[in-house]
């Protein structure tokens, strides 16, 4: 049973596009003081309150302790001048693992304790290891620098402020050398894998594909080259000699003549906001399905909606990701209202949809439908998404 309730609150509280005054004070609330600058603060304020009560002149010169103090230690900030950032870098990874952010620190002089950190991160990132980051640096050093990020969530997220802070001698009061560009966080969604795809082949409507997947589901003449061993490939392709030579099994591939490729095409577009419970289910199921065709190397061409993501030029999978990754989470419906998918050219494969409603083109030959029930019919499949890895579809 789905959370309808939590969509909904996740759709409409949000962080607002602009940054007001308030928001401005929190960041710098965050950014400037350390937690034991935040418990003078609020030390002091409890402090001021008992000044009120007649008597109490134990709270009067603890309050002016704190002040005194915090004042000290912005007096004793060390200087920012003597550091300089280059080259931060952090590599695309999947939703769930971490990803590590690496900057280049070079220093005049030399500095006990810096910790490098990233501020203002998205809800769904958290950094992995807060209480071990802090790290020492000699004068005139060059070092290289890392923390991890934890993901929760794909998307692609602006890492609009990462620095190296100094701390007072005190530790009460960062120092901050920023970083000067901003850097892009890519999370690609967790791909479901799939077991099996015979909706793929039944009815009358799988006949195209078919003929299509022939060419994998039949042995060739045509000796390819040779891949690392895969369950169930049959023992007379296995290549004996790159066996003997890397002492891990390979098989040899034959090909046969093949036709057009396959089209796929993801449809995103609904008007119900409780639809929007399967956004991410949808976006998971159209990688896992991106990946059974590659494996077969019958996929042709890839559309989000009605718009074709260029699969030229670097490694099909990794572009896939990249565009899965980038689209936007809409609030309560998709910004296209649902239509009959109409490419600007015309497929010349067969095309298979994942979509959120049913799309009614006549270009469609079999489409997956994001339902609460899972109905199959010859060229439609209703499908409840599951919280298992490995589906059977």
């Amino acid at each position: 049973m789905r959370n309808y309730w939590s969509v909904l609150f996740d759709s409409i509280f949000k962080m607002p596009y602009r940054e007001g005054v308030l928001v401005r004070l929190y960041y710098f609330w965050q950014e400037t003081f350390t937690s034991a600058a935040k418990s003078c603060i609020a030390a002091a304020w409890f402090a001021l309150l008992l000044y009120m009560v007649p008597g109490a002149f134990l709270a009067r010169y603890f309050l002016f302790f704190l002040i005194s103090l915090l004042f000290v230690a912005v007096l004793l900030r060390p200087k920012t001048k003597f550091l300089t950032l280059k080259n931060a870098v952090i590599a695309p990874v999947t939703a769930g693992e971490e990803a590590v952010l690496s900057v280049d620190v070079f220093s005049e002089k030399a500095y006990a304790a810096l910790s490098l950190e990233v501020f203002r991160l998205d809800d769904s990132l958290k950094r992995a290891n807060p209480l071990d980051s802090f790290f020492s640096i000699g004068a005139s050093d060059y070092q290289q620098f890392s923390i991890k990020i934890k993901t929760e969530k794909r998307g692609l997220f602006l890492l609009k402020k990462t620095a190296v802070l100094l701390k007072d001698p005190i530790g009460l009061v960062n120092s901050a050398v920023i970083y000067q560009d901003v850097l892009e966080l890519v999370v690609y969604p967790k791909a479901v894998r799939i077991g099996s795809f015979s909706f793929l082949l039944n009815g009358v409507s799988g006949r195209d594909f078919s003929l299509l997947l022939r060419p994998f589901m039949e042995r060739g003449m045509d000796f390819k080259g040779v891949r690392p061993y895969r369950e169930g490939d049959s023992l007379r392709d296995v290549d004996y000699r790159a066996f003997a030579r890397h002492l891990k099994p390979f098989t040899k591939e034959f090909g046969v003549e093949m036709g057009g490729g396959l089209v796929l095409v993801l449809d995103l577009r609904f008007d119900r906001w409780r639809d929007k419970v399967y956004f991410e289910s949808a976006i998971s199921l159209t990688a896992g399905i991106a990946f059974w065709l590659l494996e077969r190397q019958v996929l042709d061409r890839f559309f989000i909606n009605d718009q074709e993501i260029d699969l030229k030029g670097r490694e099909k999978r990794f572009l896939i990701l990249q565009a899965l990754a980038k689209i936007e989470t809409p609030r309560l419906k998709s910004k296209e209202a649902p239509k009959k998918w109409e490419p600007a050219a015309i497929p010349m494969g067969p095309v298979f949809a994942v979509c959120l409603k049913k799309n009614h083109s006549k270009w469609i030959k079999k489409q997956i439908v994001l339902h609460s029930e899972t109905i199959e019919h010859d060229s439609v499949m209703y499908w409840n998404p599951s919280p298992d890895d490995e589906v059977f579809l």
